[in-house]
């Protein structure tokens, strides 16, 4: 083997070394990260039980008291309904970010990590994109059963009201994992044919 074989083989055995025992060393890092959106996640999720519970209650309470007239009296009803289904997905499909176990091997704990940040990541994505979609869905529907049984006006408003709320829990939802996800990872190879050597460092993103 040539002396500019054996240097490019030899860069590619030392980056790929480096790289792994760097990847193995960053799974305290990502350790920390994961169990900090767990925590957040935890008491996102808390937070708008409370919100929609306690809108909920309170929207048929007043309803039901008889204080509001007709058309309010039925935007609360309406306004109720969709708190107790925002509740429910918080109550009964939470977004959980799970932290796995230490096992001691450096290496063995950072794929383990790695694959919960992925999942954590797919959660994320779907529990964003989603709560758009029911979110728009729910305060159509809501919009479009009001004005069957008061005004448009009262409709609208009610969506008016309704919609931003959705949207202020979508995007205060913990996404960490989701962006985190996309960080390089890198690794070298040597290449040796026809009396050619390239040493070739490729990335995934």
């Amino acid at each position: 083997m040539s002396r500019v074989a054996l240097l490019i083989v030899l860069g590619a055995v030392g980056l790929s070394r480096t790289a792994v025992a760097e990847s193995c060393e960053a799974a305290s890092a990502l350790r920390a990260d994961l169990e900090r959106e767990s925590t957040r996640a935890d008491r996102w999720n808390l937070a708008w039980r409370i919100v929609y519970t306690a809108g909920a209650a309170g929207q048929f309470a007043i309803a039901a008291s008889g204080a509001a007239d007709h058309d309010n009296t039925r935007s609360l009803y309406v306004g109720g309904a969709k708190s107790t289904l925002a509740a429910l997905g918080h109550w009964f499909a939470p977004l959980v970010v799970h932290v796995p176990l230490t096992t001691g091997d450096a290496c063995a704990d950072r794929a383990a990590l790695r694959a919960a940040a992925e999942r954590a990541a797919d959660d994320e994505r779907d529990a964003f994109w989603s709560a758009h979609l029911v979110g728009l869905v729910v305060n159509l529907g809501g919009t479009l059963v009001l004005a069957e049984m008061t005004s448009w006006k009262v409709g609208l408003t009610s969506f008016a009201l309704g919609y931003p709320v959705g949207l202020l829990s979508t995007y205060t939802m913990p996404r960490a994992s989701w962006h985190r996800i996309g960080e390089t990872t890198w690794a070298a190879n040597a290449l040796v044919g026809e009396g050619r050597y390239a040493l070739v460092v490729s990335g995934t993103f």
